[in-house]
C-alpha cells in the first residue's frame, strides 16, 4: 500500500468537509512547532500551578485557615478527577467513591498509629482500592448505568457498615487519629504547612498523570470500549477487561485521596463519607465539566468553599448545591469549564489552528515513509478459509443452516442474497460476534480452528472487519480510531497511522471526530481502521450503501489495491454492480444456506438465485388488475429526497398513489423502502421536496403504518394490543368494545378466541395479522405495510396477502413495501421499482412487457465478467 489509495478528481466530500470545518478559521496558520509546545504546556500546567501553591503554604504567604481549605480542595479535586475521568472515559458513574475515599482514609490512620511510611501508606491505599475498584469494574461491565450505580451505592453501604463494625480498626462511629507520618524528607504532622503542602502536589500529580495517560492507547481503548462494545470485541478490545482496569485506576486515585484527607483533617469519623459525600462529588463533577482536568478543580474548590458560600448566602449547603447543579443541567449541559472554553474557542479559533498544524506537522513526518506492503499469499495452504457445515442458531430460529464456502488468499468474494438471508449472521460467526447463538460446523481460518479463537482475539489472529454504518468511535478522533487497534503507540506507531490515513483521503481531517465529517468519509475512516494491521481476512459490511457513484468508484479501488497486497476480501452487499465489479467469485444464499457459487455473471443468471431475490409468484392467488391503475391521488410526493446525517437514502422521488389502489413499493434491502413508507406515512419529513395529502370532505386523511417486524407490545396480550391502538385514536367505552369485537373478526380462529394470551406468544404469521388488525383500530383510509410477508411460511404468505386484498375490495388505499417483484406483480394494481433511493420503473402487470423491465430495473446494469 505504498501507493495512494484515493482519486483526487472523486474527492470531493473531503473539500467539502474541510472547507466546512474551517470556514470560520481564520486564514492564519500556525506553526507545528506550536503543538509540541501547547502539548507541554498542557502536561506541565497542573504541576507547575501545584508548585506554586506549595511554595505559598510553606512560606506563609496564605493564612492558615485559608491553606488548609486550599489543600481540602485539593483532596475533592483528586476525588473528582477520579470519579470525572471514569464517568468520561468508561462510561461509570460511581456512588461507591465514597468508600475508597474511606479505604485510603482508615489505612491512613491505621499507618499514622503504626510507624508506617507515607510512602508504604499510600501505596497500600491505593493498591487495595485499585483491586476493589478493578472487582467493581468487572462485576459491573454485564449492567446497565442503573445496575452499576445501584452496585456501587451497595459498596458504599456495606463499607460504611464495616466501618461501624470493625472497632479495632476503625473505633467504630467515635473516630481515629491520624497523628503523623515520617517520609522520604523527614518527619511531619497531620495538619502543619507540610501535610497540606503534600496534598496540593499530589494534585499537580495527579493533573500530569490524567494528562499522560488521555495521549496513551489506554486512554483510547477505554472510550472505544464505551462508545461501541460490539464494534470494540472485533479491533481486540475486551470491554470487561476495559471496565475493570478504567475502576481500578479510578479507585487506586480515590485510595490516594483517602490518604490526602487523612493528612488534611487528621481525623478520620464515618460520617465524612455518607451518601450526601457521594451526591456532592457527582454534582460538582457535572458543574466543572465531567472529563475536564480544569474541571475538577474547579470542582473541587467549589466543594470546599461550599459552606461558606452557603453561609454568606444564609441558605444550606444542600440547596446551594442542589439549585447550582439544576441551573447547570439546563444552561451549561457540558460543564462550566467546557463551556467557557467554547466560548474562548470561539473567537481565537485556537483548536482549528491547533488541528491544522497537527495535520501540517503529521503530513512533512509521514513524508517517504512506508506503509505495509500487505498480508502477502504466503502460508500453508492456497484456501485461507474453508467454512463447512456453518449452522447459527438463536433459539427456535435457525438464522444460518447448513452454510459452506472457500475462500482463497488474495481473493475477493461477494456474498449476495436477500434481506434475511443469514448473510450478516455467517460474517458475524467469522468475526465471533454471534452473541448467544448456538454455533455449528466448522470454521478453518489459516488452518487454525476459528471457534476455538476468542472474539477479542480474532483481529490478532489476521480478521478485520467495516460495518454496515461505519460504527467509529464517535469520541475519538480519526487517528484515534486506527491507534485504538494498538496496546502500546510509539512516535512511529503515530506517523504511520497518519500516513495510513492520508493514502485512503483522510489526512486532512485526521484529527476531527467521526460526527464531523460525511458518510462517505466514515466509510474509508472504518475501512483504514479494518487494514491498519494488514488483516490475512478483511470482511466488508455493506460497503457501498449509502455512498453516491464516486464515493462507490473511490471504495472499489481501495478493494481492489488491498487484494492487489495479499489481502482475501469478503463482501456483502446489495448494489450489485459495484460489488460484482471487484469480485473473483460469487456466493449466493438465502434462508441460511448456500444456494449458488461461481463468477458474477453465472451466479446472477442462476435461477434459484433470481428466485431467492425476486420471489416466487403464487399460482393460487388472482391478481388485482381491476383496481385502480391511475385516477384522483390520495398521497403525492415531488422531489421528494432524503437523507440521515450524510447518507442520501432517496433522491428526487415523484410519485402518486390512486385512491382506493394497492401500489407495491419493490427493491433489495437498502433501496430506501422503509424510509419512503415513513415519508408516505408523515412520521418523517423530507430533507428535501413536498409531500401533499388529498383527503375527502374536511377530515385529515388517515393514515396507518404497519412497520417492518411489526413492532408488537410482545408482553401485551393481542387484546391489549388493539386496545392500545384504539386509546390513541380516543377510542372508548362501548364504541372500544364495538370496535374490538369488529376487528377480532379478521383474526383466525386460533388468535380470535385466545385474545388474552401474550402478542409474543403467537407465530410469525399470527403476529403479522394481529399487527395488520392493529392498525385498523384507527379505520385508516390508508394503509402502509412494510414488508408483511417478511419471515412468514408460504401458506401464511398466502393469508396475508389474501386479507390485504380485502382490505382494497373495501375501498382502503394499499401499499406494499416488498421485496418481492412477482408477488406485486401478482397483488398490485400500480408497482414502483426503487433503487439506491431512485424509482427506476413504474408500471402495471397488466402493461405488456413491463414484468421484464422491471427485473432488468430490480438489479442494475450489472456487468458479466469479474473484477478489473
Amino acid at each position: 500500500m505504498s501507493t495512494s489509495l484515493t482519486s483526487p478528481e472523486h474527492d470531493d466530500s473531503l473539500t467539502k468537509a474541510t472547507s466546512m470545518a474551517s470556514s470560520s478559521a481564520p486564514a492564519r496558520t500556525m506553526s507545528p512547532i506550536w503543538v509540541k509546545a501547547w502539548l507541554i504546556a498542557r502536561l506541565l500546567g497542573g504541576p507547575l500551578g501545584a508548585l506554586i501553591v506549595v511554595l505559598m503554604i510553606t512560606s506563609g504567604s496564605i493564612p492558615t485557615y485559608t491553606a488548609f481549605t486550599v489543600a481540602l480542595a485539593a483532596v475533592y479535586a483528586i476525588t473528582i478527577l477520579s470519579l470525572s475521568l471514569l464517568a468520561h472515559w468508561s462510561g461509570i458513574w460511581s456512588i461507591g467513591h465514597p468508600a475508597l475515599l474511606a479505604i485510603g482514609a482508615y489505612i491512613t490512620a491505621w499507618g499514622s498509629s503504626h510507624d508506617w511510611r507515607l510512602e508504604v501508606t499510600i501505596a497500600l491505599a491505593m493498591a487495595t482500592c485499585g483491586v476493589l475498584g478493578a472487582f467493581l469494574g468487572f462485576a459491573g461491565s454485564r449492567f446497565s448505568v442503573l445496575y452499576v450505580a445501584l452496585l456501587t451505592l451497595a459498596f458504599t453501604l456495606v463499607v460504611a457498615e464495616v466501618i461501624l463494625v470493625w472497632k479495632d480498626v476503625t473505633n467504630g462511629d467515635e473516630g481515629v487519629s491520624v497523628v503523623g507520618f515520617t517520609w522520604l524528607f523527614g518527619q511531619f504532622y497531620a495538619s502543619d504547612n507540610t501535610a497540606l503542602a503534600i496534598v496540593v502536589a499530589a494534585l499537580g500529580i495527579c493533573i500530569a498523570v490524567a494528562e499522560l495517560v488521555r495521549r496513551t492507547p489506554l486512554r483510547m481503548r477505554l472510550v472505544a470500549a464505551k462508545t461501541h462494545p460490539i464494534v470494540a470485541r472485533t479491533v481486540g478490545i475486551s470491554p470487561e477487561a476495559q471496565s475493570a482496569t478504567g475502576f481500578a485506576l479510578s479507585g487506586a486515585v480515590a485510595g490516594l485521596a483517602g490518604v490526602m484527607l487523612g493528612l488534611v483533617s487528621g481525623f478520620v469519623s464515618p460520617e465524612s463519607f455518607s451518601l450526601v459525600l457521594a451526591i456532592n462529588l457527582i454534582a460538582a463533577t457535572v458543574l466543572g465539566g465531567t472529563g475536564s482536568l480544569i474541571g475538577a478543580v474547579a470542582g473541587g474548590a467549589f466543594l470546599a468553599w461550599a459552606p461558606s458560600i452557603a453561609s454568606d448566602l444564609s441558605i444550606d449547603q444542600p440547596y446551594l448545591v442542589g439549585g447550582l447543579l439544576i441551573l447547570a443541567l439546563i444552561f451549561l449541559p457540558d460543564g462550566v469549564v467546557p463551556t467557557i472554553g467554547r466560548l474562548l474557542d470561539r473567537f481565537t479559533h485556537w483548536s482549528e489552528r491547533l488541528r491544522s498544524a497537527a495535520v501540517a506537522g503529521s503530513t512533512e513526518a509521514a513524508e517517504g515513509v512506508a506503509l505495509p506492503s500487505g498480508h502477502g499469499t504466503a502460508g500453508s495452504g492456497r484456501e485461507l478459509l474453508q467454512v463447512s457445515g456453518l449452522g447459527v442458531r438463536y433459539g427456535g430460529l435457525q438464522a444460518v443452516d447448513d452454510a459452506s464456502l472457500t475462500l482463497a488468499r488474495a481473493e475477493v468474494l461477494a456474498m449476495i442474497g436477500p434481506n434475511g438471508a443469514g448473510k450478516t449472521t455467517f460474517v458475524n460467526a467469522l468475526s465471533g460476534l454471534t452473541g448467544d447463538g448456538k454455533v455449528d460446523g466448522t470454521l478453518t481460518f489459516d488452518g487454525h480452528d476459528l471457534r476455538r479463537v476468542r472474539t477479542t482475539r480474532r483481529r490478532a489472529a489476521g480478521i478485520g472487519r467495516t460495518f454496515q454504518h461505519a460504527e467509529l468511535f464517535d469520541e475519538l478522533t480519526i487517528i484515534e480510531n486506527v491507534l485504538a487497534v494498538r496496546r502500546r503507540i510509539s512516535p512511529a506507531d503515530r506517523v504511520r497511522a497518519f500516513a495510513l490515513l492520508e493514502a485512503v483521503g483522510l489526512g486532512e481531517v485526521a484529527h476531527r471526530r467521526p460526527s464531523e465529517l460525511p458518510f462517505g468519509l466514515q466509510k474509508r475512516a472504518d475501512l483504514a481502521r479494518a487494514i491498519a494491521e494488514s488483516p490475512a481476512l478483511l470482511i466488508l459490511d455493506e460497503p457501498f450503501g449509502g455512498l453516491d457513484a464516486d464515493e462507490r468508484a473511490i471504495l472499489a479501488g481501495h478493494i481492489r489495491r488491498v487484494r492487489q497486497e495479499g489481502t482475501s476480501v469478503l463482501i456483502i452487499d446489495h448494489v450489485l454492480e459495484d460489488l460484482f465489479s471487484v469480485a473473483d467469485r460469487v456466493v449466493a444464499v438465502d434462508f441460511g444456506h448456500t444456494i449458488s457459487t461461481g463468477t458474477p455473471d453465472v451466479v446472477l443468471q442462476d435461477p434459484e438465485v433470481r428466485r431467492s431475490y425476486l420471489g416466487v409468484i403464487d399460482g393460487e392467488a388472482a391478481p388485482t388488475a381491476a383496481l385502480p391503475v391511475g385516477g384522483e391521488p390520495v398521497l403525492t410526493l415531488a422531489g421528494v429526497g432524503h437523507h440521515y446525517g450524510g447518507v442520501q437514502a432517496l433522491r428526487d422521488i415523484d410519485l402518486s398513489i390512486p385512491r382506493g389502489s394497492i401500489v407495491g413499493i419493490v427493491g433489495a434491502n437498502g433501496a430506501g423502502k422503509s424510509t419512503l413508507g415513513r415519508l408516505l406515512h408523515g412520521s418523517m419529513t423530507p430533507s428535501s421536496g413536498e409531500r401533499a395529502t388529498h383527503p375527502v370532505g374536511d377530515e385529515p386523511l388517515r393514515i396507518s403504518l404497519v412497520p417492518e417486524g411489526r413492532a408488537l407490545f410482545k408482553t401485551l396480550s393481542v387484546r391489549e394490543n388493539l386496545e392500545v391502538s384504539a386509546y390513541a385514536m380516543g377510542i372508548g367505552g362501548r364504541k372500544l368494545a364495538t370496535t374490538l369485537d369488529e376487528m377480532a373478526q379478521r383474526l383466525p380462529e386460533r388468535v380470535r378466541t385466545r385474545m388474552h394470551i401474550s402478542a409474543g406468544a403467537l407465530s410469525g404469521g399470527e403476529q403479522q395479522l394481529v399487527a395488520i388488525t392493529r392498525a385498523l383500530m384507527a379505520d385508516p383510509q390508508v394503509l402502509i405495510l412494510d414488508e408483511p410477508a417478511l419471515g412468514l411460511s408460504p401458506a401464511m404468505v398466502q393469508e396475508v396477502y389474501r386479507q390485504i386484498t380485502a382490505l382494497a375490495e373495501q375501498g382502503i388505499t394499499t401499499i406494499l413495501l416488498d421485496q418481492s417483484l412477482p408477488r406485486a406483480l401478482q397483488t398490485c394494481s400500480t408497482v414502483v421499482v426503487l433503487r439506491q433511493g431512485e424509482v427506476v420503473a413504474t408500471g402495471s402487470a397488466v402493461d405488456e412487457g413491463f414484468a421484464a423491465r422491471a427485473e432488468e430495473a430490480y438489479f442494475g446494469e450489472v456487468g458479466s465478467s469479474g473484477p478489473a
